[in-house]
This record gives C-alpha cells, structure tokens and sequence, in this order.
C-alpha cells in the first residue's frame, strides 16, 4: 500500500474541512418564500406561475413532499403571496397575503388527512405590520399570534392555550423550557409548557428573538446574544446585522449575510456551515437544519450538523 506525503495528507484534510455538510436536497416549484421546521418534517412555499404559491410539506424519515395548499390571486399593486409557514407532526400551520393599500392576511392550517381551512383573516394597511406571527416549533405544537394574543395549537388543530400579552408580538418560539415571546415594547414575556406567564423581561437594546433553553433565557439583541440564567448574565457578540436561526444541543445556528453559521455556546466556538443565496431562509430544531435557498430546500440531520461542528 503507497503512502500519501504528508503535504497531500495536509490538503486532504484541509478540503475535507472546507467542504459543505453532507444535506438532503429536494428542489421546489420555484423561489421558496417561508420556511418551518417541525421534527423531521420542513414546511415550505414557494411560487409556480405568476400569482401562483403552493405549500407543500417534506418529511425526511420517508422523503414523501406532500402538497398541501396552493393560492392564486388576482394581480394586485402591492403583490401576493405565503409570508410564513410552520409545521409540528404532520400539521402546518401558514400565512398568506393579497391586496393593494389594504392588505388581506389569512391564517390557515392543514394536516395530512384534513382539508386546508382558514382559521383567522385580518385586514390591514399594506404599510403596517401584518398581524400574524408564527412561532418557531419544538415539540409537537404550534405556537402563534395575532397581535398580542399567543394562540399554540396541539397536532390536532385545537387549542393547548391562549394567553393574552402586555404588547405586541413581534417573534415567539416554544422550547425546552416553554415559550418566549418579544414584545413591541422591547420586552420579552416568557411563558411555562402549560401557558402560564412566568416573567417580563427588559433589556438595553433591542430584542429580535428568544429562546427558553436549557442554558436560560437566549435572546438575539442588536449586538448578539444574551443568556440569562437567574442572575447571571453572559453576552456573546455576533457580526453586524447577523440572524438567529435557533438553538439546539448547545449550538446557535445564525446567518451573516449570504453565510451560515453555527456557534457552540459552551466555548464561542464558530464555523461557517454553507455559503448560500442572501436573504436565504433556516431554522435549526431538535431533529435537524433546514434551509432553503433559492429553489433548492435542504436537510441536514443533528449528526451531520454536529460533525460540522466539529472538535
């Protein structure tokens, strides 16, 4: 048997390294606009003619996509489309929207043997927020909200809890913890499994997402993240303008412009994951990463994302 040189051996593992995480890929009707991950499941939309979009979920365990809505409107002056999508066994839960100055929001939900219907419909000026948020997933519910009110749906359609915030919401998760929710008044309300409110929280700068984690309280501020944990505080710094992604096993998945990244908790450690479209859309959960970018959607289980990790 020949031996490699010692240089060749170098480049092999420096390739090895550089190369992208093994992923799933299935390839959608056309540019995706939402993203949810849900387990093992991803629900995505995308757009497949002029006016045209489609919600269909993939379920990795037996690679089945499966079609589950699709909604063509009229053209109008401010457009049309599905803003947001989740999913949590087998359910999805989505936001479509339609109109000129006044825009039309409807919420709607389906699982795998029910039809789609129409759980929710607001209508609000084309400039303002639109009034649904869907929460990321953890377990098997499906957290939302309307303005102030959190609504989290169990896999059957009905309702686990309803809870009304002291303001706005502007991003919600559920996870191993309970729910967290951030505020338009720059707060963030954390919430227990059974819907009880445990705490308001302030902070110095403003808050774009939060998670209820084993580590504490994780929220992405203007500058990074912030870990509370009783009184004890601790900050980690992320790029300008970076997205959080979640959080699992200890790891934070984030976007820095057109890159993906992870970042352990336990030591700071960072490494670029895939280097994909800007803007692109990810969610990392307890059973895996999805992302999608462009037409392509992937999958990345929690082993590949933790050999990316890696030492």
């Amino acid at each position: 048997m020949k031996l490699l040189p010692a240089l060749a051996l170098a480049t092999l593992a420096a390739a090895l390294l550089a190369a992208p995480a093994a992923a799933r890929e299935v390839r959608a009707a056309g540019p995706v606009s939402a993203l949810g991950v849900g387990g093992a499941e991803l629900g995505f939309a995308a757009s497949y003619r002029a006016g045209c979009h489609e919600v269909r979920v993939w379920d990795t365990r037996d690679r089945g996509v499966r079609g589950y809505a699709s909604h063509c409107f009229a053209p109008t002056s401010t457009g049309s489309g599905v803003a947001a999508v989740s999913v949590a066994g087998g359910r999805a839960l989505w936001v479509s929207y339609t109109g000129g100055n006044i825009r039309e929001w409807s919420l709607w939900t389906k699982s795998r043997t029910s039809r789609a219907r129409r759980i929710d419909f607001q209508a609000r000026d084309v400039d303002g927020r639109g009034p649904f948020v869907l929460g990321a997933v953890w377990r098997d519910s499906l957290p939302y909200a309307t303005d102030a009110t959190i609504v989290v749906l169990r896999r059957d359609g009905g309702r686990r809890f309803t809870l009304r915030a002291p303001s706005r919401v502007t991003a919600l998760a559920e996870h191993v913890r309970g729910y967290a929710a951030v505020l338009e008044n720059g707060t963030v309300l954390t919430v227990s499994s059974d819907g009880r409110p445990l705490r308001e929280h302030a902070f110095a700068e403003a808050v774009h997402a939060a998670v209820l984690a084993g580590p504490g309280l994780v929220a992405k501020t203007a500058s990074g993240l912030e870990i509370r944990n009783g009184d004890a505080v601790r900050k980690l710094p992320l790029p300008a303008g970076a997205r959080f992604l979640g959080l699992s096993d200890g790891l934070v998945a984030y976007a820095s412009g057109a890159q993906l990244r992870l970042l352990r908790l336990r030591d700071g450690r960072d490494v670029l994951l895939r280097t994909l479209t800007p803007g692109f859309l990810a969610q990392l959960g307890p059973r895996g990463l999805g992302f999608a970018s462009g037409r392509r959607v992937g999958y990345m289980t929690p082993a590949a994302v933790a050999a990316a990790m890696g030492g």
